[in-house]
């Protein structure tokens, strides 16, 4: 059976379809739209999320992102379906502005022997065929980057609390990629 793509609440998980169409399914959460993946991964999603990606003008093998957002309206929780595609987000293929926001921009590879992800006639990513494009594609992949997530937003929520109660409290990268990992290790 095919790993499923879990989506968790605003953690964006990068994708591209093997087939332009999904299979409209129902289970135990309602009418959904099936997908497979590239790169091997199936995902159920909402029919709106269907509708989004055609508007999107999304096609087989283009990267793109799923986040399931949680919106707040006052006192009530919605969640909004987002799909990212590299026409909103600059591509990481081409050039990539250091963190900092400072420096010369550096060229950035997708993880497949150093060459830089190629891109179609609109301008989007896409896999060309016989590469899964590289380890951020697999589940373990979305899982490690999900971890390490989790570990700066521990670790920034407990520095601030840490703030307020009057201590001053700082990680580091090495704090935080100990953290990553053992989250990481304890999800395995």
């Amino acid at each position: 059976m095919n790993e499923k793509v879990q989506f968790r609440t605003n953690v964006p998980v990068e994708v591209a379809l093997k087939y332009n169409d999904g299979k409209e399914v129902t289970g135990q959460y309602g009418d959904q739209v099936l997908y497979t993946l590239t790169d091997g991964r199936v995902m159920y999603v909402p029919p709106i999320v269907k509708g989004k990606i055609d508007e999107a003008g999304i096609s087989k093998g283009e990267l793109f992102t799923i986040t399931k957002a949680e919106k707040k309206n006052g006192t009530r929780r919605t969640i909004e379906w987002v799909i990212g595609t590299n026409e909103d987000v600059p591509s990481k293929s081409a050039t990539q502005t250091k963190a900092s926001g400072s420096g010369p921009a550096q060229p950035v590879s997708n993880g497949s022997g150093g060459s830089t992800t190629q891109g179609n006639s609109n301008g989007r990513r896409t896999i060309p065929p016989g590469d899964p494009k590289g380890f951020l594609a697999t589940g373990q992949g979305q899982f490690l980057l999900q971890a390490f997530s989790a570990a700066v937003d521990l670790a920034a929520c407990t520095e601030r609390y840490a703030s307020t109660c009057g201590m001053q409290f700082q990680f580091t990268g090495e704090d935080l990629r100990e953290i990553g990992l053992s989250i990481y290790r304890s999800g395995k």
